[in-house]
Formats: structure tokens, C-alpha cells, sequence
């Protein structure tokens, strides 16, 4: 009798000890930021609003999309300083007119009554790498406006979508407005949508992230860094685009480089093969490491499911990608939930 007693004990204690755990890793379960770069540029035309909708109703969490400036200082959405001609036809189908360079018009010289003539859903710039299906090019689809995505989000309130945005500068050529003028451009659209707590702005040049901070010290930054913009140009001249930090001179790695800039910037948005620690682009910091110091990390642009496994297993904050589906199905099998 005692015998069954101690079976009934113990299986007892069995079924409260694996419900403990799943009660545990349910709530320690990890969570991702699903960004769709540029809406979902693999899927569909980049940067468009119907991109934008789709990638929405498809479950991201977060919207990455670029900005340029136009003429009379209107934040649009688009990745180049210029009119892409692989991107966009005239107002009359046909391609768009090139400078002897192969670039187009450039955004800061045209209205924004100009840049709605542009037909920007009938291309697909490269078809090799976005192969139909799964793409689909949608005619018709016009560059929109900073202000056309807030209203855009405003019709899916629950979902709690958060916009990535990235200021499109370089410092090696002066196409755009100046940083200032930029930067403020944009801050006071997110105002305008009380906005500043579900966004975040980007930029490969961190002199933009640091003229965030100036003039609007509550919006989130994110540092983004390439396979090569953090190298400078020889031991006493740093990389243009690092807002005069040397990388080797500073120590050498991504954490070094980050704690210099840390009062303007909040994220970590590396080339993905710069934390895998194995990789030969390995900027000698982990994930954990730069998390623990106060840097969430978020890899851009991740598209194969096994790289995805991979930075999610690193402790990733959130992954820029072109195929959201992907990550989503990759989230389903690993257990992850949306953030």
C-alpha cells in the first residue's frame, strides 16, 4: 500500500514538475522584431504601399523603408538619391532617361508632383536574385510619401507596426539636402503622427543619428554598419562614415567602436556576417556581448532559412530580411514568437 502511495507521489510531483517548465518556457520564451526591408522587396515592389499593406497583413513586426528628400523638402520613400531605372518608368511607360553615369533624375531636384508621375510596381530590378514566382510586380504603384505610410498604419491600428526608417546620406557624395535639413524633415513628420515611440531611425553615416539625437533626443537610433564602412582610410584618418571615430584606433571592435557613439546611438544593425563568430568578417564581439552593454542587435540582410536559424540561435534581437515569409516559417519551426 505504501509502495502505491509513493508511485502516486511521485507521479504527482512528475506532472507539477513538467508543468512548471512549460509554464517557465512559456514565459521565458524569446520573442523577434520580423523586419521586411523595404515592405518586402523579395515579394514585392519595394518601397511601395502596397508592398508595405501586404508585408503588414503577412505578420511582420516592423517596417524597414528609406528616405529621400524632394525639392520642396518632402520625405519620400525610396532607397536611391535618384530615380532608379530599374526601378521606375515614365509617365509614359517608357524607361527613364539617364545621365552618362546610367542615373536618373535625382529626388532633391524634382516636386513631389513630379516623383507621383513615376510608375514604380511594373519592374523587377533583378530577377535572378527575386525570381517570379514569388515576386510579383504590381503596375501602377507610385513612390509614396513619409506621411501616406503613417496613414497607411493608422488603418491597422491593433497590429502595433513599427517603422525601421533610414536616411539615405552619404558623406562621400552630396546629393541630398544637408543632415540637418534632413533629419528635420523627418522628425517633424513623426511628430505630426505622435509617432516617436514606435519608430526608429537608421543610417550607414552615424552623423545623421547623432543630429537625431540633437533634435529629438526621444526617437530611437540604429547604427548601421557594412562589410567595409567601418575601415578608415589610413591610421589617422578615419572612415567618412563613422562621424570621426577610428575603428582600429578605438580597439578594434564592434563593442570599442559602439561605446564611442554610445550617446547617440540605441541599436546594433551590422551586415549579419559581422557577428557570426566564426566568420572571417567577425567584428570580435558576440551578440550577448554587445547586448549586455546595452546594444539590442538587429543583422541585415538575412534571406536563407539556415543563416536565419543560425543569428536566431546567437540571441538576435530581430532580422532585416526581403523574405519575411521565411523567417516566419523559420520562427514556427523554432518556436519564436513575434515580438
Amino acid at each position: 500500500m505504501l509502495r502505491h502511495f509513493h508511485k502516486l507521489v511521485r507521479k504527482i510531483l512528475f506532472v507539477l514538475l513538467v508543468s512548471t517548465l512549460s509554464s517557465c518556457w512559456l514565459f521565458y520564451q524569446p520573442t523577434l522584431d520580423i523586419q521586411g526591408h523595404r515592405g518586402a522587396r523579395g515579394l514585392f515592389p519595394e518601397n511601395t504601399l502596397i508592398g508595405f499593406r501586404k508585408t503588414i497583413e503577412m505578420g511582420v513586426t516592423t517596417l524597414e523603408l528609406d528616405l529621400g528628400l524632394t525639392k520642396g523638402l518632402v520625405p519620400v520613400v525610396s532607397h536611391d538619391p535618384y530615380l532608379n531605372q530599374n526601378l521606375c518608368l515614365d509617365a509614359n511607360g517608357d524607361s527613364i532617361e539617364t545621365d552618362t553615369l546610367g542615373y536618373g533624375p535625382l529626388i532633391s531636384n524634382l516636386t513631389l508632383k513630379e516623383i507621383k508621375t513615376f510608375d514604380c510596381g511594373s519592374l523587377n530590378p533583378d530577377v535572378l536574385r527575386f525570381p517570379q514566382p514569388p515576386r510579383k510586380n504590381i503596375p501602377g504603384e507610385k513612390i509614396p510619401t513619409l506621411q501616406e505610410v503613417f496613414d497607411l498604419l493608422a488603418e491597422y491600428p491593433e497590429k502595433n507596426i513599427w517603422l525601421n526608417i533610414e536616411i539615405k546620406i552619404s558623406p562621400e557624395f552630396k546629393v541630398t539636402a544637408p543632415i540637418d535639413v534632413f533629419v528635420k524633415a523627418v522628425v517633424q513628420v513623426i511628430e505630426h503622427n505622435n509617432a516617436a515611440n514606435k519608430v526608429n531611425i537608421q543610417s550607414f553615416d552615424w552623423r545623421v543619428l547623432e543630429s537625431v539625437k540633437i533634435q529629438a533626443p526621444y526617437i530611437k537610433t540604429a547604427a548601421l554598419l557594412g562589410q567595409s564602412t567601418f575601415k578608415s582610410i589610413n591610421d589617422s584618418v578615419p572612415s567618412p562614415w563613422l562621424n570621426g571615430i577610428h575603428f582600429e584606433n578605438s580597439g578594434g571592435t564592434a563593442l570599442t567602436m559602439l561605446q564611442e557613439a554610445e550617446n547617440y546611438i540605441d541599436i546594433f544593425s551590422p551586415f549579419w556576417r559581422l557577428i557570426m563568430p566564426k566568420d572571417s568578417l567577425f567584428l570580435g564581439n558576440t551578440v550577448d556581448e554587445l547586448k549586455n552593454n546595452g546594444f539590442p542587435v538587429i543583422p541585415w540582410t538575412i534571406n536563407r532559412t539556415k543563416t536565419m536559424e543560425k543569428v536566431i540561435l546567437l540571441g538576435v534581437d530581430g532580422i532585416i530580411t526581403d523574405y519575411p515569409d521565411s523567417l516566419l516559417m523559420v520562427m514556427k519551426k523554432m518556436g519564436i514568437k513575434r515580438r
